[in-house]
């Protein structure tokens, strides 16, 4: 998380959106629209207009109006765009709001923003306070212009009033989605093996989305083939895999959790390669409480004995040995591993009993 307490301000654009604010009142008194060539704060972009087509000396032309240069520009590429009388005209160039520069308040702890503009009051919630400042003032402002909310952010003051007060599945604020070809859903915690760039297997993915998403990313993962992915890297289930649901009819969507076979316990099957040991919220140490879990498991599938008070030298030396592999995990799934089954663990065990390393 990037750390930051000062009040960060961009003098440069409150003066430039006050200039363009100006610019945009005196063209609309005269029944024109103050457009742009480019992205420049929240105005039209005539690239992104419809039916629009360059016809030289930096003039644009549309079935519904002409867009020219502006003898003063406030900024370079600044165009006016003036309408042909009774025109059906794009909603970008209808009745053109005007905009205020703004301040916001950010709460990092409960990544929250509120922004005034002038009897304007908004909120957002659910900010990604792992930027930057610059970026954080970025992204409020793309989300402003997106929702067309009037005002126009220049200064972000930070606000660390209740620190650890809230509690958050993410600290650093970054909430991964699992998406294919047709929809996506935020996760409220993963387990995955990462050990190869192009494809992750995934073990437990907890989303919280809409009914028809869930069963969307569900039947892509149920088909055993990489039809979804996670921050650009696709996912594959290692195996059968289990789907449990709740609605949270207060946010309009469902809490999921899908989980593989292999990390139930109990669900072991002599067939399997590996199993899994998952530990989810806990106010204990999860290294601890894996050491735990893992013993329980070859308790589950080896056929020799495996005393609890083996537990953390076996964790060692298997961790060691590559027998135990760390699965990334986040969210709700404070930790998990691996158990490689294909590995030789009667020799492991019974090389620790020579060296009076495990006592009976």
């Amino acid at each position: 998380m990037y750390q930051w307490t000062d009040v960060y301000e961009d003098t440069y654009l409150k003066e430039h959106i006050e200039e363009v604010m100006m610019a945009q009142k005196n063209l609309a008194d005269n029944g024109q629209v103050l457009c742009s060539t480019y992205e420049q704060l929240w105005l039209p972009v005539v690239g992104s207009l419809l039916d629009v087509e360059y016809v030289g000396q930096e003039r644009y032309r549309a079935p519904y109006g002409n867009f020219q240069p502006i003898p003063s520009q406030p900024f370079h590429g600044a165009l006016a765009f003036v309408p042909r009388i009774g025109a059906d005209l794009p909603p970008e160039l209808r009745n053109p709001r005007e905009w205020l520069p703004a301040a916001a308040s950010i709460d990092l702890d409960g990544r929250m923003v509120k922004i005034e503009a002038g009897d304007t009051a908004i909120t957002f919630t659910g900010i990604n306070v792992n930027l930057k400042p610059h970026e954080l003032l970025r992204d409020i402002n793309r989300e402003l212009v997106r929702t067309g909310s009037g005002a126009y952010v220049w200064k972000i003051e930070p606000s660390l009033d209740a620190p650890g007060t809230i509690r958050h599945l993410y600290p650093e604020g970054n909430v991964p989605t699992i998406s294919n070809a047709h929809t996506r859903a935020d996760m409220t915690g993963y387990a995955l093996l990462a050990d190869r760039s192009h494809l992750h297997i995934l073990v437990y993915a907890g989303l919280a989305a809409h009914k028809t998403s869930v069963e969307s990313l569900w039947a892509s993962l149920i088909r055993g083939k990489a039809g979804a992915s996670m921050r650009g890297v696709s996912l594959v289930a290692d195996g059968d895999i289990k789907l449990l649901s709740t609605p949270l009819p207060e946010f309009g969507v469902i809490h999921a959790g899908i989980l593989v076979r292999k990390a139930l316990p109990g669900k072991w099957e002599a067939a399997d390669d590996c199993a899994y040991a998952l530990v989810f919220e806990s106010g204990g140490n999860v290294e601890v409480e894996l050491q735990k879990l893992a013993a329980k498991r070859l308790q589950e599938i080896l056929a020799f004995p495996i005393p609890d008070k083996w537990a953390k030298t076996i964790w060692d030396y298997a961790l060691d040995a590559g027998f135990i592999e760390r699965l990334e995990t986040g969210g709700d799934c404070r930790g998990g591993v691996r158990l490689d089954l294909t590995k030789d663990w009667q020799a492991l065990v019974q090389g620790l009993l020579e060296q009076n390393l495990l006592i009976v």
